[in-house]
């Protein structure tokens, strides 16, 4: 008889054994879960610094030119800039503005070769 006692304790206890691996295991999902999510709150926290300095860099873009020309674009990226505009209160002309400007700096090259293509035509019409 008290065999019997001590097998039906040690299904007993195996048992409530099974039953806290799954709870160990939900609470270790959960802290995963935690964890996932305080890394998704850091990467939005860098997202919006990297947003935020880049409309601040687009306020403070000086736009001293008068000079006016006309450019076209297509409907799409229109829709895109006043978008923006209503959004962020910035103007069109001048994220155009910033855009080429940072083109241009970027990519170095474009002036040089632009001036030599311009000195190399005046040679030829000379």
């Amino acid at each position: 008889m008290s065999q019997i006692k001590s097998l039906a304790q040690q299904l007993k206890s195996r048992l409530e054994e099974q039953k806290d691996l799954p709870i160990s295991k939900d609470s270790e999902k959960k802290s995963a879960q935690e964890e996932a999510q305080i890394l998704d709150d850091k990467e939005l926290i860098k997202e919006a610094k990297k947003i935020s300095s880049f409309l601040s860099a687009l306020r403070d873009f000086n736009m001293d030119g008068q000079e006016k020309i006309l450019i076209r674009l297509d409907k799409r990226t229109i829709a895109q800039l006043k978008q923006l505009k209503v959004a962020t209160n910035i103007e069109m002309i001048r994220v155009i503005a910033f855009a080429l400007h940072h083109f241009l700096k970027s990519h170095p090259w474009l002036s040089d070769y632009i001036s030599q293509t311009l000195k190399q035509m005046a040679h030829d019409l000379d």
